[in-house]
């Protein structure tokens, strides 16, 4: 299992070891096949595809055991679960077809019978029906039938460039049907693991598969049958091997690191089986090497001349016996001992029987089956036998034997092992009968005897539950002092650090110091240090995150400052390539006749409105300034006077058709033409300066003053800088009552019209209404007036409506403008306090 540096699983791969492939064909009393054997039969409900028309218990592969079926297994839903695992992990539906056609030409093969024919030859047995087994095998492995039938009653030998066919008798056809059916099981097997661990190693890398794995081993236990043959030699020899390693890596290296660290110890004995392992697996001398040697020697050998071997070579060895060395040893009564050695291995005494041996090790597959699953019409069997392309005249070395391959992938195993820190499980298995009620109490003392696990309990018990290097100790236990562990000076020895945690947490009576290392006796105490640590830990922790947040925050900030910065410079750029293209286009605005106002402004982008506005505002009072200076000096005073009353005659719309444009002559009485009169009237103005004090003349008009009484009067309408007079030009303009001061006057009410109509707003609530006798709009020049002066007041308005209100003897009047239906104009009083101006429709 590959892990990546957070632990998260990313990825696995699959080793096999040991593949028990003698199952396939043969399996003892009580023990099944291989399961997928009865996940086809039991599980697919349309095994005509595959031609297994016969019940489970007919094939002969699968029915040795007599236990087909097993009530806890549920073969069917177990088929089911399996085809969903091969889509999950990406078989296509034609390599799930061809992995169980591949089964089923197995189980084909086992049904398989041959015919003699003059005792040196043999034929295949067919039947005439549907159910042929070659029929089926050629349809399946998608192979020509005479070939299939041709390898497997016949052999093709090359020598010196020279082929020939050599015929087999049953015996010979039958190891090569048993041969081709563990080959084909075999090669599935293989391809599987390569096909799942393709899938397993994507997003995996040589970097996480090195440093960060988890390995799982699962492995068959020892055997002893009624009946044991090379299968189980090479299964216990594995578990010799296991229990080795076991020794090795538990009892003898925890024993010498004591004594190599001068640590105080009791030694405790126990049984080192690397005597037994040597006697199978040493070369020259072992079990293994002797059969090696007589599979390859010439000539016809026998299994009991391997046995003869072996006696002669093994017969001092204290762990090794036959009946030929003790001939009245009662293990040898029921047992056919002419056949049979024994084996006296750590889990107890074996007796295997030689018959086959010599055969099964060497396991030999003919290139013939080779040449014909490669040329197979389907690709993935093909896929499957690289080697069977060699041209048939060529010559291979000899395979290494059944024996030899085992014996190397067991030393590879043990290497791989060795390298790494392996835990143990051990399974103890409660009785023989394989049920879940029964407590062989002696079954279970011997295998406890024999795994050495009370020498185990020993050495544990002995020894030290906990030990570390004192610098990696230091390492991880310094934060329990957080303050003395920032005084430790690098390069300290680390053994005074070690011994000083331990003295805090007053340890020392628990703890043994050797020369390189510190051992902890109990748990608890081990318990303890963690526990301390993991409260140092979480004052660690804190400090960590407040500094991480500071500067994380810190560094926010810094960006933070950094972008307005940013924005701040861009910003400004932005106004002055902004500021520049107005430049542009106002350059030589001064030198146009409108001064730029035809110019169409850019625009603006949606920061720059604010500034934009502003700078529009500059522009017009810069035009405005431009405007005003190209008008004589004499006439801007009248022109000021204008702008003044355009801002308060806005919803008057005669001002801006006629009233702006028309010369403003301001005291109109001193003109003949508007007064025959002038001389008087001059006179009394000249009386009046002098009587009141005021510095100039404004405005003066004739009008139609309304009284208190409602009645019209006629009155010169006379404004000077400091008052408004009422004068009576029917006696030589003489004044009526005392002038109005401009103080008083709190604003004007016009029409929205061309009347010339105008009421005077007064403090005391009793307004001056008056109507002009012109034929001009003279209301705008009268407002500007009064507005100029009043520039100070605050409280000053302009009130400009359809119809207009007035204070009269200080009561609130309507007053109603009616054209037509008279000759001049006229006040009359109406209903509700209401008073109508007639005008003449000239008017």
């Amino acid at each position: 299992l590959h892990f990546d540096y957070k632990f998260d699983p990313i990825g696995g791969k699959i080793q096999h070891y040991l593949l028990e492939k003698s199952r396939v064909v043969k399996q003892q009393p009580g023990e099944r096949n291989f399961h997928s054997f009865y996940h086809l039969l039991y599980g697919e409900n349309d095994l005509q595809e595959y031609g297994l028309n016969l019940r489970a218990e007919d094939y002969h592969y699968i029915n040795q055991g007599n236990c087909c079926r097993v009530a806890k297994i549920d073969d069917k839903r177990d088929y089911q679960q399996l085809k969903q695992a091969f889509k999950i992990v990406g078989f296509t539906p034609d390599e799930i077809s061809t992995i169980w056609k591949i089964v089923a030409v197995i189980l084909h093969l086992g049904n398989l019978k041959f015919t003699d024919v003059d005792g040196e030859h043999c034929s295949i047995t067919r039947s005439n029906d549907k159910n042929d087994q070659l029929t089926w095998i050629s349809k399946l492995l998608s192979c020509e039938e005479e070939n299939i039938s041709s390898t497997l009653t016949s052999r093709v030998v090359a020598a010196r460039n020279e082929v020939i066919q050599a015929r087999q008798n049953i015996t010979r056809a039958h190891y090569g049907r048993d041969a081709l059916s563990k080959a084909l099981y075999e090669r599935l097997f293989e391809w599987l693991i390569k096909y799942i661990n393709k899938t397993l190693s994507k997003g995996t890398n040589d970097a996480s598969q090195s440093s960060l794995v988890i390995g799982v081993l699962d492995i068959y236990g020892f055997e002893i049958f009624q009946n044991n043959s090379f299968e189980q030699l090479c299964i216990n020899y594995c578990n010799e091997k296991l229990q080795q390693l076991f020794i090795e890596l538990v009892l003898k290296q925890e024993q010498e690191e004591y004594e190599r660290e001068n640590i105080t110890w009791q030694h405790v004995d126990y049984f080192n089986n690397k005597i037994i392992c040597d006697l199978i697996e040493q070369s020259r001398t072992g079990i293994l090497a002797y059969l090696d040697e007589a599979c390859q020697t010439v000539g016809t050998v026998t299994d009991e001349m391997f046995l003869d071997s072996i006696n002669k070579a093994l017969k001092t060895h204290k762990h090794y016996s036959s009946w030929a060395l003790a001939p009245g040893d009662k293990l040898w009564k029921n047992v056919n001992n002419n056949k049979s050695f024994l084996i006296r291995h750590y889990a107890g005494d074996v007796i295997y029987s030689v018959d086959g041996f010599l055969d099964k090790n060497r396991d030999t597959l003919f290139d013939d089956f080779k040449r014909l699953l490669y040329y197979s019409r389907n690709p993935i069997i093909s896929s499957m036998w690289p080697e069977g392309e060699k041209s048939i005249t060529s010559v291979t070395r000899r395979p290494l034997t059944a024996g030899t391959l085992f014996r190397n992938s067991m030393i590879s195993l043990s290497n791989l092992l060795s390298s790494k820190q392996p835990f143990y499980v051990r399974c103890i298995k409660p009785n023989d009968e394989k049920s879940p009620t029964l407590f062989d109490q002696t079954r279970v003392e011997h295998q406890i005897a024999y795994l050495g696990l009370l020498e185990n309990v020993r050495v544990r018990r002995a020894g030290f539950c906990h030990r570390a290097p004192y610098d990696r100790f230091v390492q991880r236990y310094k934060i329990i002092d957080c303050i003395r562990s920032r005084l430790y000076p690098r390069g300290a020895p680390t053994q005074e650090n070690a011994a000083y945690i331990c003295q805090e947490l007053h340890l020392n009576n628990d703890v043994a110091y050797g020369t390189t290392k510190l051992f902890i006796k109990q748990p608890i105490s081990l318990f303890q240090l963690e526990k301390k640590r993991t409260e140092g830990l979480q004052f660690i922790v804190t400090i960590l995150q407040k500094y991480t947040r500071s500067w994380h925050q810190h560094r926010l900030f810094r960006r933070e400052i950094s972008a307005i910065k940013i924005q701040n410079v861009y910003r400004k750029y932005r106004a002055r390539s902004y500021i520049s293209k107005l430049n542009e286009l106002f350059r030589n605005v001064a030198s146009t006749d409108d001064l730029g106002k035809s110019i169409r402004w850019p625009a603006p982008k949606p920061g720059f409105v604010p500034m934009n506005n502003l700078l529009k505002q500059m522009y017009q009072r810069w035009r405005a300034f431009k405007v005003i200076q190209r008008i004589p000096a004499d006439q801007r005073t009248i022109f000021e006077l204008k702008l003044l009353a355009g801002d308060y005659l806005k919803e008057r719309p005669s001002f801006l058709e006629s009233s702006i444009r028309q010369e403003w002559k301001g005291d109109y009485l001193l003109l003949p033409e508007e007064n025959a009169h002038s001389v008087e009237y001059r006179k009394s103005i000249s009386e009046l300066r002098g009587k009141d004090g005021f510095n100039q003349m404004l405005f003066s008009t004739l009008a139609i003053k309304l009284n208190s009484r409602i009645k019209m009067d006629e009155r010169a309408i006379v404004l000077t800088d400091k008052y408004l007079y009422k004068l009576d030009p029917r006696k030589n303009f003489h004044v009526k009552k005392t002038g109005i001061s401009i103080n008083d006057i709190t604003g004007l009410s016009v029409t929205s019209g061309k009347e010339q109509l105008i009421v005077v707003h007064l403090v005391s609530n009793n307004d001056l209404v008056f109507y002009m006798h012109t034929k001009l709009d003279r209301v705008g020049e009268f407002v500007g007036l009064i507005a100029k002066l009043k520039r100070k007041s605050s409280n000053f308005t302009v009130d400009v409506q359809r119809y207009v209100s007035a204070q009269i003897d200080k009561h609130n009047h309507i007053i109603n403008i009616i054209s037509g239906g008279v000759d001049k104009v006229e006040f009359r009083k109406g209903s509700n306090k209401n008073i109508s101006l007639l005008l003449p429709n000239s008017d």
